[in-house]
Protein backbone atom coordinates (compact mmCIF):
# COMPACT_ATOMS: atom_id res chain seq x y z
CA UNK A 1 0.00 0.00 0.00
CA UNK A 2 1.41 3.38 -1.04
CA UNK A 3 1.04 6.08 1.59
CA UNK A 4 -0.78 8.93 -0.11
CA UNK A 5 -0.41 12.22 1.70
CA UNK A 6 -2.98 14.80 0.63
CA UNK A 7 -1.63 18.21 -0.33
CA UNK A 8 -4.47 20.58 -1.13
CA UNK A 9 -3.05 23.06 -3.65
CA UNK A 10 -5.97 25.44 -3.84
CA UNK A 11 -7.02 26.96 -0.53
CA UNK A 12 -7.96 30.64 -0.19
CA UNK A 13 -7.72 32.80 2.93
CA UNK A 14 -8.95 36.34 3.41
CA UNK A 15 -9.78 38.93 6.03
CA UNK A 16 -12.66 41.21 5.11
CA UNK A 17 -11.53 43.80 7.64
CA UNK A 18 -8.41 44.57 5.61
CA UNK A 19 -8.63 47.71 3.45
CA UNK A 20 -7.78 45.82 0.24
CA UNK A 21 -10.93 43.71 0.55
CA UNK A 22 -11.99 40.92 -1.81
CA UNK A 23 -13.72 42.73 -4.65
CA UNK A 24 -15.45 39.74 -6.23
CA UNK A 25 -17.45 38.65 -3.17
CA UNK A 26 -20.94 40.10 -3.38
CA UNK A 27 -22.56 41.82 -0.42
CA UNK A 28 -25.40 39.27 -0.32
CA UNK A 29 -23.16 36.19 -0.50
CA UNK A 30 -24.09 34.43 2.74
CA UNK A 31 -21.39 31.77 2.34
CA UNK A 32 -18.32 33.80 1.45
CA UNK A 33 -19.10 37.20 2.97
CA UNK A 34 -16.98 36.54 6.06
CA UNK A 35 -13.31 36.15 6.87
CA UNK A 36 -11.59 32.80 6.40
CA UNK A 37 -8.48 32.34 8.51
CA UNK A 38 -5.73 29.71 8.80
CA UNK A 39 -7.44 28.41 11.94
CA UNK A 40 -10.62 27.73 9.98
CA UNK A 41 -8.78 25.48 7.55
CA UNK A 42 -6.52 23.88 10.16
CA UNK A 43 -9.59 22.29 11.72
CA UNK A 44 -10.87 21.09 8.35
CA UNK A 45 -7.47 19.68 7.40
CA UNK A 46 -7.27 17.66 10.61
CA UNK A 47 -10.78 16.28 10.14
CA UNK A 48 -10.05 15.20 6.55
CA UNK A 49 -6.48 13.96 6.73
CA UNK A 50 -4.99 16.80 4.71
CA UNK A 51 -1.32 17.09 5.56
CA UNK A 52 -0.20 20.03 3.45
CA UNK A 53 -1.60 23.14 1.80
CA UNK A 54 -0.63 25.52 -0.96
CA UNK A 55 -2.52 28.76 -0.40
CA UNK A 56 -3.63 30.58 -3.55
CA UNK A 57 -4.27 34.31 -3.24
CA UNK A 58 -7.97 35.07 -3.50
CA UNK A 59 -7.75 38.41 -5.31
CA UNK A 60 -5.32 40.60 -7.23
CA UNK A 61 -4.35 43.02 -4.45
CA UNK A 62 -0.55 43.33 -4.40
CA UNK A 63 -0.25 43.65 -0.58
CA UNK A 64 -2.10 40.34 -0.26
CA UNK A 65 0.97 38.53 -1.60
CA UNK A 66 2.88 39.31 1.59
CA UNK A 67 -0.23 39.01 3.78
CA UNK A 68 -0.75 35.40 2.74
CA UNK A 69 2.87 34.61 3.62
CA UNK A 70 2.63 36.37 6.97
CA UNK A 71 -0.70 34.94 8.09
CA UNK A 72 0.39 31.34 7.42
CA UNK A 73 3.94 31.61 8.77
CA UNK A 74 3.11 30.20 12.21
CA UNK A 75 2.07 26.84 10.76
CA UNK A 76 4.59 26.09 8.03
CA UNK A 77 4.17 22.34 8.44
CA UNK A 78 0.61 22.66 7.08
CA UNK A 79 0.81 25.82 4.96
CA UNK A 80 3.79 24.80 2.88
CA UNK A 81 3.54 27.24 -0.01
CA UNK A 82 1.86 30.42 -1.19
CA UNK A 83 0.82 31.26 -4.75
CA UNK A 84 0.41 35.02 -4.87
CA UNK A 85 -1.06 37.15 -7.65
CA UNK A 86 1.01 39.53 -9.76
CA UNK A 87 -1.54 40.19 -12.50
CA UNK A 88 -1.38 43.93 -11.90
CA UNK A 89 2.39 44.30 -12.38
CA UNK A 90 3.65 41.60 -14.73
CA UNK A 91 5.24 43.22 -17.76
CA UNK A 92 5.89 46.47 -15.88
CA UNK A 93 8.88 48.00 -14.08
CA UNK A 94 7.18 47.22 -10.77
CA UNK A 95 7.35 43.47 -11.27
CA UNK A 96 10.97 42.63 -10.54
CA UNK A 97 11.48 44.49 -7.24
CA UNK A 98 8.24 43.09 -5.82
CA UNK A 99 8.96 39.58 -7.10
CA UNK A 100 12.52 39.73 -5.72
CA UNK A 101 11.22 40.71 -2.29
CA UNK A 102 8.56 38.00 -2.20
CA UNK A 103 11.01 35.32 -3.31
CA UNK A 104 13.12 35.99 -0.22
CA UNK A 105 10.59 33.68 1.45
CA UNK A 106 11.05 30.18 0.00
CA UNK A 107 7.36 29.49 0.66
CA UNK A 108 6.50 31.96 -2.10
CA UNK A 109 6.31 29.24 -4.74
CA UNK A 110 4.82 31.32 -7.54
CA UNK A 111 1.97 33.55 -8.54
CA UNK A 112 -1.35 33.47 -10.30
CA UNK A 113 -2.35 35.36 -13.44
CA UNK A 114 -6.08 36.07 -13.45
CA UNK A 115 -6.44 39.68 -14.50
CA UNK A 116 -4.68 41.07 -17.57
CA UNK A 117 -2.59 44.22 -17.53
CA UNK A 118 -2.40 44.61 -21.31
CA UNK A 119 -3.82 42.86 -24.35
CA UNK A 120 -0.56 42.03 -26.10
CA UNK A 121 1.84 39.42 -24.75
CA UNK A 122 4.79 41.72 -25.30
CA UNK A 123 8.54 41.56 -24.69
CA UNK A 124 8.27 42.90 -21.13
CA UNK A 125 5.65 40.27 -20.28
CA UNK A 126 7.92 37.47 -21.49
CA UNK A 127 10.91 39.05 -19.74
CA UNK A 128 9.13 38.64 -16.41
CA UNK A 129 8.01 35.09 -17.19
CA UNK A 130 11.59 34.12 -18.04
CA UNK A 131 12.75 35.59 -14.73
CA UNK A 132 10.06 33.55 -13.00
CA UNK A 133 11.36 30.39 -14.66
CA UNK A 134 14.95 31.22 -13.72
CA UNK A 135 13.90 31.47 -10.07
CA UNK A 136 12.13 28.11 -10.26
CA UNK A 137 8.76 29.69 -9.46
CA UNK A 138 5.45 28.64 -10.97
CA UNK A 139 2.52 30.34 -12.71
CA UNK A 140 -1.13 29.40 -12.10
CA UNK A 141 -3.51 30.51 -14.85
CA UNK A 142 -7.14 31.19 -14.07
CA UNK A 143 -8.44 30.83 -17.61
CA UNK A 144 -10.61 33.78 -18.58
CA UNK A 145 -8.60 36.91 -19.27
CA UNK A 146 -5.98 34.50 -20.60
CA UNK A 147 -7.58 31.77 -22.70
CA UNK A 148 -6.24 28.29 -23.39
CA UNK A 149 -4.68 29.47 -26.66
CA UNK A 150 -2.77 32.16 -24.74
CA UNK A 151 -1.51 29.57 -22.26
CA UNK A 152 -0.32 27.35 -25.10
CA UNK A 153 1.50 30.29 -26.69
CA UNK A 154 3.17 31.19 -23.40
CA UNK A 155 4.12 27.60 -22.60
CA UNK A 156 5.68 27.20 -26.04
CA UNK A 157 7.57 30.50 -25.85
CA UNK A 158 8.95 29.80 -22.34
CA UNK A 159 9.30 26.00 -22.20
CA UNK A 160 11.28 26.12 -18.96
CA UNK A 161 8.38 27.84 -17.13
CA UNK A 162 6.27 25.64 -14.85
CA UNK A 163 2.60 26.35 -15.65
CA UNK A 164 -0.64 24.99 -14.23
CA UNK A 165 -4.18 25.68 -15.40
CA UNK A 166 -6.60 25.98 -12.49
CA UNK A 167 -10.01 24.30 -12.29
CA UNK A 168 -9.61 22.14 -15.42
CA UNK A 169 -9.06 25.27 -17.49
CA UNK A 170 -12.14 26.84 -15.85
CA UNK A 171 -14.49 24.43 -17.59
CA UNK A 172 -18.21 24.91 -16.91
CA UNK A 173 -20.32 21.78 -16.36
CA UNK A 174 -24.06 21.76 -16.91
CA UNK A 175 -24.87 18.10 -17.39
CA UNK A 176 -24.47 18.35 -21.16
CA UNK A 177 -21.52 16.97 -23.20
CA UNK A 178 -18.43 19.17 -23.27
CA UNK A 179 -18.12 21.62 -26.15
CA UNK A 180 -15.97 19.94 -28.85
CA UNK A 181 -14.21 23.23 -29.69
CA UNK A 182 -13.23 23.71 -26.04
CA UNK A 183 -12.06 20.10 -25.80
CA UNK A 184 -9.83 20.65 -28.84
CA UNK A 185 -8.20 23.70 -27.20
CA UNK A 186 -7.77 21.77 -23.95
CA UNK A 187 -6.02 18.95 -25.80
CA UNK A 188 -3.70 21.40 -27.57
CA UNK A 189 -2.48 23.06 -24.37
CA UNK A 190 -1.99 19.65 -22.76
CA UNK A 191 0.57 18.79 -25.44
CA UNK A 192 2.94 21.33 -23.86
CA UNK A 193 5.03 19.26 -21.44
CA UNK A 194 5.55 22.17 -19.04
CA UNK A 195 1.79 22.58 -18.42
CA UNK A 196 -0.07 20.84 -15.58
CA UNK A 197 -3.79 20.67 -14.86
CA UNK A 198 -5.25 21.31 -11.43
CA UNK A 199 -8.02 18.91 -10.44
CA UNK A 200 -9.67 21.66 -8.46
CA UNK A 201 -13.05 23.26 -7.81
CA UNK A 202 -14.73 20.06 -9.00
CA UNK A 203 -18.10 20.91 -7.45
CA UNK A 204 -17.63 24.53 -8.48
CA UNK A 205 -17.64 23.59 -12.15
CA UNK A 206 -21.42 23.35 -11.72
CA UNK A 207 -22.58 26.95 -11.47
CA UNK A 208 -25.91 26.18 -9.77
CA UNK A 209 -25.74 24.70 -6.25
CA UNK A 210 -25.94 22.12 -4.96
CA UNK A 211 -23.50 20.29 -7.21
CA UNK A 212 -24.09 16.58 -7.92
CA UNK A 213 -22.26 14.26 -5.53
CA UNK A 214 -22.00 11.32 -7.90
CA UNK A 215 -18.87 10.52 -9.88
CA UNK A 216 -20.82 10.05 -13.11
CA UNK A 217 -21.52 13.81 -13.24
CA UNK A 218 -17.78 14.53 -13.47
CA UNK A 219 -16.48 11.52 -15.35
CA UNK A 220 -16.28 13.21 -18.75
CA UNK A 221 -14.02 16.04 -17.58
CA UNK A 222 -11.99 13.72 -15.35
CA UNK A 223 -11.53 11.23 -18.18
CA UNK A 224 -10.49 14.04 -20.52
CA UNK A 225 -7.96 15.43 -18.03
CA UNK A 226 -6.60 11.94 -17.41
CA UNK A 227 -6.28 11.23 -21.12
CA UNK A 228 -4.54 14.55 -21.80
CA UNK A 229 -2.29 14.97 -18.77
CA UNK A 230 -1.83 11.49 -17.33
CA UNK A 231 -0.69 10.51 -13.87
CA UNK A 232 2.31 12.85 -13.65
CA UNK A 233 0.70 16.20 -14.59
CA UNK A 234 -2.54 16.22 -12.58
CA UNK A 235 -2.58 17.93 -9.19
CA UNK A 236 -5.37 18.04 -6.61
CA UNK A 237 -6.87 21.24 -5.16
CA UNK A 238 -10.17 21.96 -3.44
CA UNK A 239 -10.88 25.68 -4.03
CA UNK A 240 -11.95 26.03 -0.40
CA UNK A 241 -13.83 28.04 0.81
CA UNK A 242 -15.36 28.92 -2.59
CA UNK A 243 -16.31 25.26 -2.91
CA UNK A 244 -18.64 25.74 0.08
CA UNK A 245 -21.10 27.41 -2.30
CA UNK A 246 -21.75 24.15 -4.10
CA UNK A 247 -20.82 21.33 -1.72
CA UNK A 248 -18.98 20.18 1.38
CA UNK A 249 -15.23 19.65 1.63
CA UNK A 250 -15.21 16.00 2.73
CA UNK A 251 -17.42 14.68 -0.06
CA UNK A 252 -15.56 16.40 -2.92
CA UNK A 253 -12.29 15.08 -1.50
CA UNK A 254 -13.73 11.57 -1.30
CA UNK A 255 -15.19 11.80 -4.81
CA UNK A 256 -11.82 12.87 -6.25
CA UNK A 257 -10.01 10.12 -4.38
CA UNK A 258 -12.48 7.52 -5.61
CA UNK A 259 -11.78 8.37 -9.26
CA UNK A 260 -8.00 8.17 -8.95
CA UNK A 261 -8.00 5.23 -6.54
CA UNK A 262 -9.39 3.17 -9.40
CA UNK A 263 -6.17 3.98 -11.32
CA UNK A 264 -4.05 2.40 -8.57
CA UNK A 265 -2.48 3.45 -5.28
CA UNK A 266 0.57 4.87 -7.04
CA UNK A 267 -1.54 7.18 -9.20
CA UNK A 268 -3.58 8.25 -6.18
CA UNK A 269 -0.40 9.17 -4.29
CA UNK A 270 0.85 11.26 -7.19
CA UNK A 271 -2.32 13.22 -7.91
CA UNK A 272 -3.18 13.86 -4.27
CA UNK A 273 0.32 14.76 -3.07
CA UNK A 274 3.64 13.99 -4.71
CA UNK A 275 2.88 15.76 -8.01
CA UNK A 276 2.14 18.92 -6.01
CA UNK A 277 5.40 18.57 -4.12
CA UNK A 278 7.34 18.23 -7.34
CA UNK A 279 5.62 21.06 -9.18
CA UNK A 280 5.50 23.67 -6.42
CA UNK A 281 8.69 22.54 -4.71
CA UNK A 282 7.05 22.01 -1.33
CA UNK A 283 8.02 19.19 1.07
CA UNK A 284 6.13 15.97 1.51
CA UNK A 285 5.36 14.54 4.94
CA UNK A 286 8.58 13.70 6.76
CA UNK A 287 10.77 15.92 4.59
CA UNK A 288 12.37 19.03 5.99
CA UNK A 289 10.04 22.03 5.73
CA UNK A 290 11.34 25.17 4.15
Amino acid sequence: MVRAEVIDTHVHLWDLSRPEGIYWIKEDDKVLRRSYTPADFEKLAKENGVGGVVVVQAGQSLPDNQWNLDVTAKNRSLFRGVVGNLSEVIGSDEFRPLFDKLCEDPRYVGYRLSGRLREDLDEAFYRDLKLTAERGRTVDFLVGKYDLEDVKEIATAVPELKIIIDHFGNVVLDGEPLDPAWVAEFRKVAKCPNVRCKVSALYGRFQSPPAPKVLSAYREILDLAWDCFGEDRLIYGSDWPVTRRTGDYASVLDLTRSYFRDKGDGVLAKVMGSNAAGFYGVPLLGEDSK
